[in-house]
Formats: structure tokens, sequence, C-alpha cells
């Protein structure tokens, strides 16, 4: 359980762009806190990074799994996070200013996943910038900000890796 003020916190969501360590962060806060791990990508993958879930199962999947007392669920697929978002006790936003060091983050994640292939990395760094920059397939998307709003009572917004360290030590 994490103690926000006097407040205990057990159902946590994770949410920002690709590359920005949310996997990492909720890795250290359900060993930190003993609450389980759940990734969007284990809803919406079949088999992982090539055959998408039919997507009325993964909605079941991830429903089953909030019914919960305790989760932590990390990721960026909006159509996924959105259904979990007023079950949280706490919505951790990681946002960065620098793309750059994104890219970076996302090929070495490349370099050391056996299920990332330099295909789907160059895509997901093009993906990252027209998310970004509001581009191409994304020009009209919503942003992780504006799914947000309604329940920025319960948002923590991280800006760097330095602020998801200060945090999890604050705990």
């Amino acid at each position: 359980m994490i103690l926000a003020g006097k407040n205990i916190m057990n159902k946590i969501i994770i949410i920002g762009e690709a590359g920005r360590g949310k996997t990492t962060l909720a890795k250290k806060l359900s060993k930190k806190f003993d609450i389980p791990l759940l990734s969007t990508d284990d809803f919406y993958w079949e088999i992982k990074y090539t055959v998408p879930r039919n997507r009325n199962l993964a909605y079941k999947m991830l429903h089953d799994a909030y019914q919960d007392d305790k989760w932590i669920i990390e990721g960026t697929t909006q159509w996924l996070i959105e259904p979990v978002l007023e079950h949280a006790d706490i919505i951790l936003y990681l946002h960065f200013k620098s793309v750059i060091h994104q890219w970076f983050f996302l090929f070495k994640r490349h370099l050391s996943d056996p299920d990332e292939s330099i295909g789907s990395s160059l895509f997901m760094i093009r993906h990252v910038f027209y998310k970004r920059y509001k581009l191409g397939y994304k020009k009209n998307s919503i942003t992780h900000r504006d799914l947000l709003k309604p329940y920025m009572d319960k948002v923590i917004e991280l800006t760097s890796y330095k602020d998801i360290d200060r945090y999890v030590a604050s705990l």
C-alpha cells in the first residue's frame, strides 16, 4: 500500500508515453508494496507485439482485473486505460519535456528486449513523434493530459527520471 497524505493507495495507474519508465516504476512500486502489477500490453496483445487481442476480450480481462482490491496498471493504450481511471486511488502521469531522451530509451529497449524488432522500435519512435506533435494519424487524437482532466485531484505528474526517483524515495 502506498500512503499519500493520510490516504492508502492500493489501486495505482501509471500512464505516459512509450519509453518514459512506466514499467520500471511499476516494478519498483509493485515490489516495494507487494501490489500485483499489470500492463496494458498484457490485455492488448494476444501474442506480444504481433497479434492484437480481440478488443471485447481485452475489456473483459481488464474489467476482471480492476475488481481486485490492489493493483498497479501501467501502460499507454488509452482505450484500455480510460475505463480504469475512475477506479484508481492515484494516477502517476509520466510526461517529460525532451523527446530525444525518449527516443534514446526506446532504441535502448530494442537492444535489450528480445521481443522488440528494429521495425517495431522505429515504428514506436515515429508513433511517439506523431503523438507528441499531433501529426499524421495522431493529428486528431486525445492527449493523455486531456484524458486525465476529470481526475486531476488524484494525478501526480512526474517530469523526469529524477522526479520518479525522488517520488519512490519519498514513499
